[in-house]
């Protein structure tokens, strides 16, 4: 079995990389294979933009990277994709990429004050004016997803053929609600916090005070944005207890909770069938690379212990369905 390929997030670049070490960092990922880089205009959350500026600065598109870059999102979506707001994102985003094409561009996450329709047609105005090879749709709904590839259907508009949104073996919803859709119109699908933004290490939950999660998503400080969310999302008791039981799973095998995660993901999920799914990985330095592809190489997970982790979504599926809904 081919895993899904690896694509390397950008969502900390300006934060915990510079734009020294993203230069840096397009040699180690040329190394050893990863060719496509995800971010958004969005990232990171404290200076909005940054992330593309680092990538255009540092010549990626033209070092031969694909990149997939997201419209702006902000304020709760309100507003964010009519196609004033489009037009507006996608020419500041080009320009900061050094670029005028991009892989992939997605919707970040739904507008509700704009009807799909409009959505719809602000988009394949972008493709028309051969700005992406790729339209990507990132955290909508089923319904709404369904309704976008209606319009496009009977509009004659550039459909999404890639959908992102969180998956991990916590995070599974997407696997009724959404991946039959996927499946049926062909479409890919793109994990993102595949370690849920670092709970699935067991940092969280086997913490004693807030200075072990120093540096982490999930510290405790004023101005950790993200980190909200992710507490939010996966602070919660089952999900703690859905880690404990991991790492007692994997503790007979000798394989860490981390490894155990992406390891599950890559060759145990029930992802659509397409051939280009991608996980996103966001490692915080150069050497956890390493772990990452480690963890690819260790292949498939033993059958026992891949049957005590699919019954954690048991345990945690009930916390887990709001993850998704934006």
């Amino acid at each position: 079995m081919t895993p899904p390929q690896y694509l390397f997030g950008a969502g900390h670049f300006g934060v915990t990389w510079s734009s020294e070490d993203v230069a840096h960092l397009a040699e180690v990922l040329q190394k050893v294979g990863i060719n496509r880089i995800d971010s958004a205009a969005t990232y990171p959350i404290t200076s909005p933009g940054t992330a593309e500026s680092f990538l255009g600065e540092n010549d990626y598109i033209q070092k031969g990277f694909q990149i997939d870059t997201k419209v702006l999102w902000f304020d709760g979506g309100n507003g964010t994709l009519t196609e004033e707001a489009i037009e507006k994102s996608v020419a500041a985003s080009l320009e900061r990429l050094k670029t005028d094409k991009v892989n992939v561009f997605y919707c970040h996450a739904p507008d509700k004050s704009t009807p799909i329709a409009d959505q719809a047609a602000a988009m394949d105005t972008q493709y028309k004016k051969g700005r992406f090879d790729r339209l990507g749709i990132c955290n909508f709904s089923t319904e709404m997803l369904e309704e976008w590839l209606q319009v496009a259907e009977e509009k004659n508009f550039v459909k999404p053929s890639i959908f992102q949104g969180q998956y991990n073996l916590v995070c599974r919803a997407y696997e009724t609600s959404l991946f039959p859709l996927l499946e049926k119109h062909g479409i890919s699908f793109i994990a993102a916090s595949p370690l849920a933004g670092g709970f699935l290490t067991g940092k969280v939950t086997f913490s004693t005070s807030n200075e072990d999660l120093k540096g982490t998503r999930f510290e405790v400080v004023e101005g950790n944005i993200a980190g909200m969310g992710f507490r939010y999302w996966y602070d919660k008791p089952s999900i703690h207890e859905a880690v404990r039981k991991l790492a007692a799973a994997c503790e007979p095998y000798g394989i860490s909770t981390t490894d155990a995660s992406i390891r599950w993901l890559l060759y145990h999920a029930p992802l659509p069938s397409q051939k280009d799914n991608g996980v996103i990985i966001g490692p915080s330095n150069i050497s956890q690379i390493e772990s990452y592809l480690m963890a690819r190489e260790q292949g498939a997970l033993p059958a026992a212990l891949v049957k005590e982790v699919d019954a954690l979504w048991d345990i945690v599926k009930d916390d887990a369905s709001s993850i998704i809904v934006y």
